[in-house]
């Protein structure tokens, strides 16, 4: 076999997992300039039927590879090194287990979470937005169900929404967190990179539990506390950033805060390129209390969605558009913003666990 047929499988690999890479030209680049072939043969030996950060051990790796156990225990420590793979260790065996780095876990965060500009960081960020167009974005990130959330300013929610649905409140899924890291956003990194750094904060970004303790572990990402995660979120809310987190219930595992200038669900949602309930689930929605409404553009400057517009002198919603994040309702002057539950989301709730959410997406892709 050739090095060509070699990451031609590779490719082939990486789409059958959960969150898959959809196969195109343009990710050989990516696969080629990160990875040597006898590398790319020890990513072809990991699972690929599987969800994110579900690693496997070295003794169910080799049955994969023709590498002795100690040239392959090498090469997967390489790798974990390098953030091409992720690696966790087993609580109960005490073992390292290893996982392909799936999108929106990993990949292609990896390559841009330090902030670093050297030329192999700037190389990606070409071919990473060249190949994450339009069509592959819809592709690998709008599977069912969907894997990501849109979650309102706590400030916004209302007391009795939030009694009976505390997993749609930052704060609580902070306060629930075992461990808790922040990290730069890798959207706004990758588009600084090319020379379109759009002044939105960096470091925002905040991964938990066993996410968070990899990131760490590899220097993406440092610790932080309960405490400053709370001042962070509400720092990010402040600057018009748009929380979005795992789809479910329990054991969110990342929370990134995104605008519409870099990031690669807002962005395509701002441009009218994807349609929101297709890549992104928003089940809050903002509606115009008119009669208090002065007609003061504030909440249309600040809107991360471009949803809003004067109509008549008074904010009129593009409903179909509108993510319901609340962070117009600080910069209204008149209270004028109230944000609801979506009338057609009211019985819909998000998935119970990250492998109850996963396990379905990865059975609904290749049943």
């Amino acid at each position: 076999m050739n090095d060509q047929d070699i990451y031609e499988q590779l490719m082939s690999h990486l789409s059958k997992l959960a969150m898959s890479y959809a196969p195109r030209e343009d990710l050989l680049p990516i696969l080629k300039e990160s990875l040597n072939p006898e590398e790319a043969k020890v990513i072809l030996a990991l699972p690929n039927y599987v969800i994110p950060l579900q690693g496997a051990r070295i003794s169910e790796i080799s049955k994969n590879s023709d590498l002795s156990l100690d040239k392959l225990k090498l090469m997967l420590g390489n790798l974990s090194e390098r953030g091409l793979i992720y690696s966790c260790k087993d609580e109960k065996e005490g073992d390292i287990k290893y996982a392909i780095n799936q999108p929106g876990y990993g990949f292609p965060q990896t390559f841009f979470w330090k902030d670093e500009a050297t030329p192999h960081s700037k190389n990606m960020a070409k071919h990473i937005l060249k190949y994450f167009n339009n069509e592959v974005t819809k592709e690998v990130f709008a599977p069912t169900p969907t894997p990501f959330r849109f979650v309102p300013v706590d400030e916004t929610i209302e007391p009795d929404i939030q009694s009976v649905m505390p997993y749609q409140i930052m704060n609580n899924i902070i306060e629930k967190a075992r461990v808790i890291a922040v990290s730069n956003c890798s959207c706004r990194v990758t588009t600084k990179l090319i020379g379109r750094d759009c002044g939105h904060p960096l470091e925002v970004c905040m991964k938990f539990n066993e996410l968070a303790e990899y990131v760490i572990q590899k220097g993406f990402a440092r610790e932080i506390s309960k405490e400053e995660a709370k001042k962070i979120n509400k720092w990010a809310s402040e600057a018009g950033l748009v929380h979005f987190v795992d789809n479910i219930i329990d054991n969110v595992l990342q929370n990134c805060n995104c605008c519409g200038c870099s990031c690669w669900n807002l962005g395509r949602i701002k441009r009218r390129k994807i349609p929101r309930d297709e890549i992104i689930a928003t089940y809050f929605i903002r509606n115009t209390i008119e009669d208090n409404c002065i007609g003061c553009g504030n909440c249309i400057e600040i809107c991360p969605a471009d949803a809003v517009h004067l109509v008549d002198n008074i904010a009129q919603v593009e409903r179909d558009w509108c993510i319901g994040c609340g962070v117009c309702v600080s910069k209204c002057p008149n209270d004028a913003i109230k944000i609801v539950i979506r009338d057609d989301l009211k019985n819909k709730i998000p998935e119970n666990t990250f492998e109850e959410l996963h396990q379905q997406i990865l059975e609904n892709r290749w049943k």
